[in-house]
């Protein structure tokens, strides 16, 4: 994959991402060893969900190039 094509929404994403954190994790000092493993925890499952939606699609359009037309 070519990360410069993406380097805008990964951009955005990281900072929606951290804002959100911020907002809802509150006083995060005490956190400060264990937050890096707790986000990539989080960033693993969109990487999942994006590779579930990456395939299912990349599938779905197979099967319809594949289908015999009637």
């Amino acid at each position: 994959m070519k990360k410069d094509a993406y380097e805008e929404l990964i951009a955005e994403i990281s900072n929606q991402l951290a804002e959100k954190i911020l907002m809802e994790e509150g006083d995060l000092t005490r956190r400060v060893k264990t937050i890096d493993g707790e986000i990539a925890v989080l960033l693993r499952d969109v990487g999942l969900r994006t590779s579930k939606q990456v395939l299912q699609k990349t599938c779905d359009e197979k099967v319809v190039k594949k289908k015999p037309k009637v």
